[in-house]
């Protein structure tokens, strides 16, 4: 494997609405409700998005509208309301989301169900560098970020990764634990198993620290097979067996600067 020049600049740079598309297995008229909630610290807007499964067929999924929606600090009690939208987003400007805290969301539909979930927010994992990668796999070359860091002593630390290509859409990646490096020198290797990078690409990382609620789910979502006889959804950590997650976190954007190049000898 080739190190490559890639040009790569760090960059803190703030996260407004970020939600992750998540394809389920979604059971025809069953009104289930769908729940999907990733807040960031650097977020000066949150959104949080309720829909309700209305079938396989047209829209498949309706938003729902009219529910109480809030989140609690857990370290000061403190509750921040998320207004409706047409489109089953919810919405707050003043929630600012802190490192260590623990959250509580709450949601109380029409019909009077409710739906709690919890998530603490880890601390932020520094990254010592970042690059670009070669791997020759038979004739073809791929390219990957690589970004390496110190993993810190303590247990339980959870990355999880998205990009977005020439300034396309932020797409889901990966995740990794520290389960079998606690405390050392880490390269995650961050491969698209979607797309092939090519040289002249832009490149834009999002890495966010999260918790294990967060890192059970879409660690879940990977490894399911979608040509099972009998496929199952992502491991939520919501209550009332909705489906969906809640996560807090602490993340940074990495960029490229527009042209990758290597040299030979």
């Amino acid at each position: 494997m080739k190190k490559i020049f890639a040009g790569m600049l760090l960059a803190w740079i703030t996260l407004v609405g970020c939600e992750d598309k998540i394809d389920l297995n979604l059971p025809e008229n069953t009104g289930q409700l769908v729940i999907t909630a990733d807040l960031m610290v650097s977020d000066q807007q949150h959104q949080i998005s309720i829909q309700k499964v209305i079938g396989l067929k047209e829209s498949m999924l309706s938003p729902i509208t009219d529910a109480e929606v809030f989140v609690r600090n857990l370290q000061n009690n403190r509750i921040y309301t998320f207004s409706p939208g047409a489109d089953g987003l919810y919405t707050n400007k003043t929630l600012r989301l802190q490192e260590k805290a623990s959250y509580q969301l709450h949601v109380k539909t029409a019909d009077g169900k409710e739906i709690e979930g919890t998530s603490t927010v880890p601390t932020y994992v520094d990254v010592d560098s970042i690059g670009l990668s070669e791997r020759i796999i038979f004739t073809d070359t791929i390219y990957y970020p690589t970004l390496v860091f110190n993993d810190p002593p303590d247990m339980g630390n959870y990355y999880k990764y998205k990009m977005s290509v020439n300034g396309g859409e932020l797409r889901f990646i990966d995740v990794f634990n520290d389960k079998y490096n606690n405390g050392l020198q880490v390269q995650h290797d961050i491969i698209d198993r979607d797309r092939d990078l090519k040289l002249g690409d832009r490149v834009r990382v999002l890495r966010q620290c999260i918790d294990v609620g967060a890192y059970n789910y879409w660690n879940s979502f990977q490894l399911i097979n979608p040509g099972a006889a009998s496929p199952s959804n992502p491991i939520s950590n919501l209550s009332d067996g909705v489906l969906g997650y809640f996560s807090v976190s602490v993340g940074k954007y990495y960029e490229s600067e527009v042209i990758l190049s290597r040299t030979r000898p």
